[in-house]
């Protein structure tokens, strides 16, 4: 038994449904650790928690305000848990984090689940630069989702221990079978309703920006020789000029609850993930959980997950013609769609389950705090 205190800046809820990934990593890690015995507290900046083990803060600012309230939380519940070590899950909570558990004595983990890589705009460099920062604090270990942050932590010469405890998908609410049957022809007949009927309905799950390559997924439909629709689950600065750009090639389901968003996968013929920068994708996991063929860009943890031609296709990022080659590849070939979608799916299943993660954070966790059973297996 482990004695964690567990940081993040989102929101958690326990009794509602959530839709973004980390914060449903979040959930699922201390509810499933707690499942097995091991004492997990969280403090999370949250004006409704809903569990006795949410030591929640409220901040007033988002900066300042928000990192002191959750050092003294930090340190004064860890202190009274007898905690025995502090995992950051959010950026934010960093270097509060770190400042609590000096202050108690005992380990720091900073939990890192996406790419360090700065995307387009000064903003965006800004923010990147300062997690870079951040990351470079003496931090005792690092929890990372794929060999790609691993590479990336090397690069910017943080130093620490590394483990790869990946990423996670519910393998039951995302299956070979769709749950609700009535969602999933709402969603079919809808797109055809707009698009009309095509040889191939390709579907895209998250955030609508130019950095998930969504301009350059309209140029490959523009090129392609298949007639392609596109079925698009999700919200964002882009969706405006994106629809312009696809016309009556595209349905905009906007956001879509969570709990439908299954349904989602089972609407499309395949899925595309045309990003530029990336860590470990959970929407990706969520796409070979239900046995939907993937195409998706070699950026961050991408390749590690789809194995190119044996559980999806993968191709160049900035590349709308080869984008273009994988669709109608995949649009002349049903046969190949389900060798590809059944072969994501028992790669999901082997590795990237959710009681594989509680394993792998078992171990480290572990090694972190120096328990003389830990298990060997690190970076596995």
């Amino acid at each position: 038994m482990t004695r964690v205190l567990y940081l993040t800046e989102e929101p958690i809820r326990f009794a509602e449904p959530m839709v973004r990934g980390g914060a449903i990593h979040v959930r699922n890690v201390v509810a499933g650790l707690r499942d097995r015995g091991h004492e997990v507290a969280l403090v999370d900046w949250n004006d409704r928690p809903d569990r006795p083990f949410q030591h929640s803060v409220s901040p007033r600012s988002r900066f300042v305000d928000g990192a002191v309230r959750t050092a003294l939380r930090a340190a004064s519940v860890g202190s009274r848990r007898q905690t025995e070590v502090i995992v950051s899950k959010t950026r934010k909570t960093y270097l509060p984090g770190l400042l609590a558990a000096r202050r108690l004595g005992i380990p720091h983990v900073a939990h890192v689940g996406s790419s360090l890589e700065p995307r387009a705009g000064i903003g965006n460099r800004l923010s990147a630069a300062s997690f870079s920062l951040r990351l470079q604090a003496p931090h005792d270990a690092y929890f990372v989702v794929c060999d790609a942050i691993v590479a990336e932590l090397d690069a910017r010469g943080v130093r620490g221990d590394v483990f790869d405890v990946k990423n996670a998908v519910d393998t039951d609410r995302f299956s070979t079978e769709p749950t609700d049957p009535d969602t999933v022809a709402r969603f079919r007949a809808g797109h055809a309703a707009t698009v009309g009927e095509a040889d191939l309905t390709l579907g895209f799950v998250g955030g609508l920006h130019d950095y998930k390559g969504v301009f350059d997924l309209a140029d490959a439909m523009a090129d392609c020789a298949a007639d392609a629709s596109l079925l698009v689950a999700g919200d964002g600065p882009a969706r405006e000029q994106l629809a312009a750009r696809l016309g009556d090639l595209a349905t905009f389901l906007g956001a879509v609850p969570y709990e439908d968003i299954p349904a989602v996968y089972h609407a499309m013929d395949a899925f595309v993930l045309p990003s530029h920068t990336e860590g470990l994708p959970r929407v990706v996991l969520e796409a070979q959980a239900t046995a939907t063929p993937v195409i998706a860009t070699r950026v961050g943890g991408v390749p590690e997950v789809v194995d190119d031609g044996e559980t999806g296709l993968l191709v160049d990022s900035h590349d709308p013609a080869g984008l273009a080659d994988a669709i109608d590849r995949l649009a002349t070939s049903p046969a190949e769609r389900t060798e590809l979608g059944d072969a994501g799916r028992s790669a999901v299943e082997r590795s990237y389950a959710w009681g594989a993660l509680y394993d792998r954070y078992e171990r480290f966790l572990k090694e972190v705090v120096g328990d003389d059973e830990s298990v060997e297996g690190r970076d596995e």
